[in-house]
This record gives C-alpha cells, sequence and structure tokens, in this order.
C-alpha cells in the first residue's frame, strides 16, 4: 500500500522542551493534513498530534501507545489491530470512526463527538471518558474493567442499563 509521508511543522521551542521534560523525545505533528492517509505498521509511540485534519485515515497494525490526539478532525477514520495504551484524544472529532482489535487500556478521551463510532473487540480498562458524545455509538466485545465515563464505572453503568431493560 502506498504511504502518505508529510513533513512536520516546526513546534515552537517550549512544547518541543515540554514534550521532551515528560517522556522523552516526541514527534511533534502541528496543522498537517493527512486528509485519506494510511499508517501501516508506523511506530509513533509519544507523538503529538495538534489541530490538524485526520479526516478519513486508517490506521492499521500500528502503535499508537502513549500518543496525544488534539483538536483534530478524524471523521470516518479506521483504527484496526493496533495499540493505542495511554493514548490521549481531547477535543477530536471522530464522528463516524471505527476502532476495531485495539488495546486502549489507561487512555484518556475528552471532549470528544463519537457519534455515530463503532468500538469492537477493544481493551479499554482503566480509561476515562469525559464530555463525550456517544449518540449511535456501537461497542460489541468490549473490556471495560475499571473504566470510567464522566466519573461512573461503566461496570454500573452496564448494570444499570442491563436492569433497566430486563424488567
Amino acid at each position: 500500500m502506498a504511504e502518505k509521508k508529510k513533513k512536520a511543522k516546526t513546534q515552537p521551542a517550549e512544547a518541543a522542551v515540554e514534550a521532551e521534560e515528560q517522556d522523552g523525545p516526541r514527534q511533534i505533528i502541528t496543522g498537517e493534513s493527512f486528509k485519506g492517509a494510511v499508517f501501516e505498521h508506523v511506530d509513533l509511540d509519544g507523538a503529538v498530534f495538534n489541530a490538524g485534519n485526520l479526516y478519513c485515515v486508517a490506521v492499521i497494525g500500528s502503535n499508537f501507545d502513549q500518543t496525544r490526539i488534539e483538536e483534530c478532525s478524524m471523521q470516518d477514520a479506521q483504527f484496526r489491530n493496533m495499540g493505542m495504551k495511554n493514548a490521549s484524544f481531547q477535543a477530536v472529532n471522530l464522528h463516524g470512526a471505527v476502532f476495531s482489535n485495539a488495546d486502549m487500556r489507561e487512555s484518556k478521551v475528552m471532549h470528544l463527538d463519537m457519534c455515530g463510532s463503532g468500538f469492537a473487540h477493544l481493551n479499554m480498562n482503566e480509561s476515562l471518558f469525559e464530555n463525550c458524545a456517544f449518540i449511535g455509538t456501537k461497542f460489541k466485545d468490549c473490556d471495560w474493567n475499571n473504566a470510567e465515563i464522566d466519573g461512573v464505572p461503566v461496570r454500573e453503568l452496564i448494570a444499570a442499563y442491563r436492569q433497566l431493560h430486563n424488567n
């Protein structure tokens, strides 16, 4: 498959220093358009995507552990067979995105539009979701152990739903 490569724009020195102090050197990508790009078997552990266009991207068999994605458009994106452990999504439009066979343990997901998205066979242990829109979102065979949505343990939300609909 063809791989689309883009050169990252130079990030202000303070942001680069802050990223290095947190977890070591990071690849910081700001304001780039990767519309329709395919990331296959790519290691972007610890990368930062900020204010970019990632509309309709496909991420397959890649490592996005500890990656931060902030203020990006990722509508209709696909994430398959990959690691996203301890990733952070903030103020991202994931409307219509599909996640399958991914490890999202300990991830933080905040201020997202996830309407119409699909999640299947995900490990979301200890993940935190805050202020997310889930209208029409479908979850299948996901592991939610110790995960929370707006401070409420997901296991309690699922138990309440089952009790409500079993009566």
